[in-house]
């Protein structure tokens, strides 16, 4: 008979301090991106469920990003973002965060690390503010993943830490890709994966993580997160998530469904969410993130009732969205 993992939760359900390399895995509105920008803060209220602080912003200087060759040069046609509490942290919004900046073709999910409440931090304030230092760094020029990482992490002093994934369009049809994490990005082309993220983990559910190097030195450095360059092109889509999407939904069916919204990111984003929503709480299904317990349980005495975990996982779920064209 099957584990459920519901019932297992004490293990796998949620990460636990495992030492000097990790805090426990599994709040107030972000502070402004920077001046002279438009910005809104995006709330949906779909089946109970509520989305929220994913902040999208534009400003004079946001232009379209090129290379100076119009006719090969690819743009954003549209972009859009959700986030999806877990039910159990509805109330204060759940703990990821992101920022959406169209324009300039730059993207970011951050995972803010749920053990930290055990101490009694908040989670959600390191991941929010890191999103917000990351999108001021894009805002203020900078178009390298790693670099724009780096000034976030250098500024984000709150006590916390967070998993990260940060994508920018460069020089004309370049998607410059940094991860750090179990949160992750992929390109999806004609309804198949063309480039998908590796996971970063010290050991199973213990993701590399960022944070406040003066309270929390052995966090990891965002020189550790794992780059790609990815050449997109017309009718290629960039779908970003936490790991409450990808330990949900196989990269395959998310990249099924981004050919069924006629480019609306914001409509994709939302049926990914519920997706992967759906998935979390059904107790029979074989999840990625089951599957992948399984096999960490291989040989391992202390784990020999996982050996048949079975069941979604629940958990925030961020899903960012963004369409190409030319």
């Amino acid at each position: 008979m099957s584990t459920t993992l519901s019932r297992a939760v004490s293990t796998f359900g949620r990460k636990t301090n495992a030492g000097s390399r990790g805090k426990a895995r599994g709040g107030t509105p972000t502070a402004t991106l920077g001046r002279n920008q438009q910005q809104r803060q995006q709330w949906r209220y779909r089946d109970g469920r509520r989305a929220t602080r994913c902040r999208t912003a534009t400003t004079p200087m946001d232009g379209e990003v090129t290379d100076g060759n119009e006719s090969q040069a690819v743009i954003v046609r549209s972009a859009g973002a959700i986030l999806v509490p877990h039910p159990d942290k509805a109330e204060k919004g759940g703990e990821d965060a992101c920022f959406v900046l169209k324009q300039s073709g730059a993207f970011g999910v951050f995972d803010g690390v749920g053990g930290w409440a055990e101490e009694g931090v908040d989670p959600a304030e390191y991941s929010e503010k890191f999103a917000e230092k990351s999108a001021e760094s894009v805002l203020s020029g900078k178009r390298d993943p790693v670099a724009i990482m780096t000034e976030a992490h250098a500024e984000t002093q709150v006590l916390g830490s967070c998993t990260a994934c940060i994508a920018v369009l460069r020089d004309g049809s370049v998607l410059d890709i940094a991860n750090l994490g179990d949160a992750g990005a992929m390109v999806a082309r004609d309804g198949s994966v063309v480039y998908a993220t590796p996971s970063q983990q010290h050991e199973f559910n213990l993701p590399y993580q960022l944070g406040w190097i003066k309270v929390y030195p052995e966090g990891d450095k965002p020189s550790a997160s794992e780059r790609a360059e990815v050449q997109v092109q017309a009718g290629d889509v960039l779908v970003m998530g936490s790991d409450g999407l990808w330990d949900n939904v196989p990269a395959r069916e998310v990249a099924e469904l981004c050919t069924k919204h006629d480019g609306d990111a914001e409509q994709a984003a939302e049926a990914i969410a519920t997706l992967a929503f759906g998935y979390s709480c059904d107790p029979q299904y074989d999840s990625p993130f089951t599957q992948e317990a399984r096999k960490a349980a291989e040989g391992r005495a202390e784990w020999a009732d996982r050996k048949n975990l079975v069941g979604g996982k629940m958990d925030d779920i961020a899903v960012v969205v963004a369409y190409f064209d030319t």
